[in-house]
């Protein structure tokens, strides 16, 4: 007869309440739904020894990274306020928007803070150099929209439909990677539906002068909203409302530290990944953020 561990099929339990269903938890163990209903029901026919192997690596991984300093999932910096009230215009106003700026300094934070908030009328995909081309694009808005793909005219018309009814706003992420013909196609949904906002965020190139700019040069005359930021923008009230346990009286070289660093090219990602390394080394003195500066090899001055 199999013998299961009783603290184990515990864990699992409390797991799958945690998450709310038994095929998300088979999904972040690795698992198919009907292995963890078996094993659930004592009933499993595979090596059961492998299967809690797998579990107690799981659930010890998962205590572990509980001591680990997390960083805030959003929070309201001048940065992402902008670029959040920039896609409040887009969905409201409809038509084109860009808002493109440094690495790491809250866009894609805003934009998923927002598509969160209207998870209803709000699209957001994040696009990169595998999934940039026409076809390739649509296909994956195709799935964010829960549509059938195929071939490329089909899959616009029926995004085109999907996207009509209503004020929505369609949120590009990294769009710096798009090409003409995959610009022009997202250019046409807004010909056909005035009501429909599209933001892009990217970098700085986008609106610039790197190789992307003919793309984008497409859509200019169209384009409502321009907003190019920077790290440089940076500031010290952004710091504070980053590193809320920092005092603010008697940890001011602490807070000058990371905003110096927050506006250099590590922007507020090398900041927070500055602080937060720091934390769990149990050391955020100023002295403590210097070393492990240096150790992530950071040059802030």
């Amino acid at each position: 007869m199999k013998q299961y561990n009783p603290e184990l099929q515990k864990k699992l339990e409390g797991y799958i309440a945690e998450v709310g269903s038994q095929s998300k938890a088979a999904n972040d163990i690795g698992y198919s739904t009907g292995t963890l209903s078996t094993y659930r029901k004592g009933t499993y026919n595979g090596d059961v020894e492998k299967f809690e192997n797998r579990l107690r690596e799981f659930f010890n991984l998962k205590a572990e990274a509980k001591t680990l300093y997390v960083s805030p999932d959003y929070v309201p910096t001048s940065i992402s306020e902008g670029v959040y009230a920039t896609i409040r215009m887009c969905h409201l106003k409809g038509g084109l928007a860009d808002e493109c700026g440094d690495a790491g300094i809250g866009k894609t934070k805003a934009a998923l803070k927002y598509a969160a908030e209207y998870p209803g009328s709000a699209v957001y995909i994040t696009v990169n150099p595998c999934v940039s081309s026409l076809n390739a694009f649509l296909k994956l808005l195709c799935r964010q929209l829960k549509l059938p793909t195929g071939r490329k005219d089909d899959m616009w018309m029926e995004i085109d439909e999907a996207l009509r009814g209503g004020r929505k706003v369609l949120i590009i992420d990294e769009a710096q990677h798009l090409p003409i013909k995959t610009v022009e196609a997202i250019r046409a949904f807004t010909d056909n539906n005035p009501e429909l906002g599209v933001t892009l965020i990217g970098n700085p190139e986008t609106v610039t002068n790197g190789r992307s700019r003919p793309a984008f040069a497409q859509i200019r005359n169209r384009t409502k909203l321009v907003n190019i930021r920077r790290t440089l923008e940076v500031t010290k009230d952004d710091i504070k409302m980053l590193f809320p346990a920092l005092d603010n009286a008697k940890q001011k070289k602490e807070i000058e530290f990371l905003h110096t660093v927050a506006r250099s090219e590590q922007g507020i990602r090398g900041a927070v990944n500055l602080y937060s390394n720091a934390k769990d080394n149990e050391n955020t003195t100023y002295q403590g953020l210097m070393e492990m500066a240096k150790a992530m090899k950071i040059i802030a001055y």
